[in-house]
């Protein structure tokens, strides 16, 4: 413990009070922990403040409203329950303890602005997924699973098929499904939850092709795969654009609904319009990885696992090309 105070004390002075993403080593050069920050010195510096060692922590609940409530019912008791501080497990201790006695050396990546450290942050945790760090959930993906007969669009919360094309990861509670069926609405492609093999065999029938919103490769006798890999390549070039041209037949087609009267109708393109927006507001680029790739090299050296796990994604950016 003593040797990483030491650590902070000589890199205080070098850390710049600016926007980034910081990585702990441990003593294997094994990563601990990916963090962010708004301010690199004040959250490193945090983490290695001397606070409370207490096991247990005191938290208050949150009081419910002033209805009436009649006496010797559950709501009532919990109602004063309520108001008495609870006791909890203090999982910020364990986590910085743990920080501490593993931690052998400290480096960081500045980043433009807080939006790019938020993006990096999530594109390695996803990708290294350091023991310490337990929000990988957090960094959802749009993903394209090129290494299949009949590629499909997916929302992944981790990388898993090595040739797959992936899109993000994006802020916490962004609204994906939404936005990719919006993206679907006009490039009919498949999101299907299982993989469709091109062998012949002939699926059930869906409510998509029943509605033509998708080309039904499930059906192979009629599936054309050379038109299907051509909007697997618009879907792809419009994720790169962030959706411009869909958001304008989008918008088409809810004036169109409009026009007839069917308000119901444009009320849902419209939703899709607004998630596709704000899923691009939130957006977090695949190119962000390439954008610090010597940053992130020059951190982890050339010849780790690491790397070559950077290399594998960047490698999925031009698989079409």
């Amino acid at each position: 413990m003593r040797m990483v105070f030491e650590l902070m004390q000589e890199l205080i002075d070098s850390i710049p009070e600016k926007p980034g993403v910081y990585f702990f080593f441990g003593p294997e050069d094994e990563i601990l922990y990916i963090g962010k920050s708004v301010n690199l010195k004040k959250r490193i510096t945090d983490h290695f403040r001397k606070g409370t060692d207490k096991i247990f922590k005191k938290i208050e609940r949150e009081r419910r409203g002033s209805i009436p409530l009649p006496r010797f019912t559950w709501d009532y008791t919990q109602k004063h329950l309520d108001k008495i501080p609870s006791m909890v497990y203090n999982k910020e201790r364990k986590k910085k303890n743990r920080i501490i006695n593993t931690t052998k050396q400290v480096k960081y990546i500045v980043t433009k602005n807080d939006d790019e450290a938020f993006t990096l942050e999530g594109c390695l945790i996803s990708a290294f997924r350091p023991s310490i760090n337990r929000s990988h959930w957090k960094y959802p993906f749009i993903e394209i699973t090129l290494s299949e007969d009949v590629p499909r669009v997916l929302t992944s919360y981790q990388i898993l098929l090595p040739k797959s094309y992936i899109f993000g990861p994006f802020n916490v509670g962004s609204n994906i499904d939404l936005a990719i069926d919006g993206f679907l609405r006009v490039i009919p492609i498949c999101n299907n939850e299982n993989p469709i093999k091109l062998n012949g065999k002939s699926y059930p029938s869906c409510l998509k092709e029943k509605l033509q919103y998708c080309l039904a490769p499930c059906k192979n006798s009629v599936f054309d795969l050379k038109k299907y890999l051509e909007l697997i390549n618009e879907f792809i070039s419009e994720l790169e654009n962030k959706g411009t041209g869909v958001i304008q037949k989008l918008t088409k087609l809810m004036k169109e609904e409009t026009e007839k009267e069917n308000f119901e109708g444009a009320a849902v393109l419209r939703d899709r319009i607004q998630a596709i927006e704000t899923l691009f507001h939130q957006k977090a680029m695949p190119t962000m990885l390439e954008k610090y790739y010597s940053e992130i090299q020059e951190i982890m050296s050339k010849d780790t696992k690491h790397m070559e796990i950077i290399d594998k994604i960047l490698a999925k950016i031009n698989i079409l090309n």
